[in-house]
């Protein structure tokens, strides 16, 4: 008798305790939802573009570049920094163009910039500065400039607004800079704002102004390199301030810039490259610049300083950068 009360009170506690792990199991799937509706939400204040402009290119260009593979352990995504004044559906200036890497097979995250004042051919335009296909035709004549010089495929872009820039950085309370004297300098004699005077040599908490006048500086002996060494540099200082926020804050920092970003890729790929980041394990952001050093020289058109790069060399290094290995056929 006492066996059998012994073997119902077991079973009793057993069934409580898959009540429980049920009532457990429903309140995190509910935590869950709710969660990815907050991300959903905040990810459609974005520009989406629903062109399809990235394949529409590829269809075009990809079938004559050589170079090329599609690998879906290596994520290729366009990143674009413009000047869009008022609305999307005008082309602004591009002041910078970098390539975002997500590499699974190697458990990489890389950028690689790509320098404005390369001399290249823009399909269709002729020789011109390479920030100009974006001027001249938006994401799609940049991607095809990119793509038919280059043979790097991408599987979607985002463009951000520089306030976006600005956004970020306020939002996070600034990022830690540390200015040279030059550049201190330099900052002093062309702003006049007055946060940007408010600077000082060395170590600086800079606010979104003044880290985008600090990005935007060019004028010391290093020209446009320094320049896209100081962009890459601030992009890492983020990522290192992002870590170390609290989730709370990320909500915050995404719902500021999210309306000054434009973008083909869907919530869902989204999701995706975040949950391959967050696998990944790695917190370090590898970079490389273009051209690579030893493969250009500095030149002038019209009274304009230009690159003139060699470009069999520098398509190596990026394939190389990349994909880890040599592309070039």
């Amino acid at each position: 008798m006492e066996q059998k009360k012994k073997k119902k009170r077991k079973k009793k506690i057993f069934w409580i305790f898959i009540v429980c792990m049920c009532i457990a199991a429903g309140l995190a799937g509910n935590r869950a939802a709710a969660f990815k509706w907050k991300i959903q939400s905040t990810l459609n204040l974005m520009d989406r573009d629903d062109s399809n402009v990235i394949e529409n290119v590829e269809k075009e260009f990809l079938s004559d570049t050589s170079g090329d593979e599609k690998n879906n352990e290596i994520i290729n995504i366009l990143l674009v920094g413009a000047d869009k004044r008022s609305t999307w559906k005008e082309d602004g200036r591009s002041d910078s163009c970098m390539i975002a890497t997500l590499d699974m097979k190697h458990e990489k995250i890389k950028i690689t910039s790509i320098m404005r004042d390369i001399y290249i051919n823009i399909p269709d335009n002729g020789m011109h500065k390479f920030n100009a296909a974006y001027s001249y035709g938006g994401v799609e004549l940049l991607y095809k400039t990119i793509l038919s010089n280059f043979g790097i495929s991408v599987q979607g872009y985002v463009v951000v607004d520089f306030e976006a820039f600005r956004k970020v950085i306020d939002t996070l309370g600034g990022v830690e800079i540390n200015l040279t004297d030059e550049e201190h300098s330099i900052l002093m004699n062309r702003y006049h704002r007055t946060s940007v005077l408010k600077l000082k040599p060395g170590l600086n908490n800079m606010n979104g102004t003044q880290a985008l006048a600090y990005c935007r500086l060019r004028q010391d002996l290093k020209g446009d390199f320094g320049r896209t060494e100081r962009q890459r540099y601030v992009l890492n200082q983020i990522f290192l301030s992002m870590k170390s926020q609290p989730i709370s804050k990320w909500y915050e920092t995404a719902e500021a810039v999210m309306p000054y970003i434009s973008t083909d890729l869907s919530n869902d790929k989204i999701f995706s490259l975040l949950k391959d980041v967050v696998f990944m394990g790695t917190t370090d952001v590898e970079q490389l610049r273009i051209p690579v050093d030893g493969t250009y020289k500095n030149g002038s058109v019209n009274g304009q300083l230009i690159l003139e790069i060699d470009f069999e060399s520098n398509k190596k290094a990026m394939n190389e950068y990349i994909f880890g290995k040599d592309e070039i056929n």
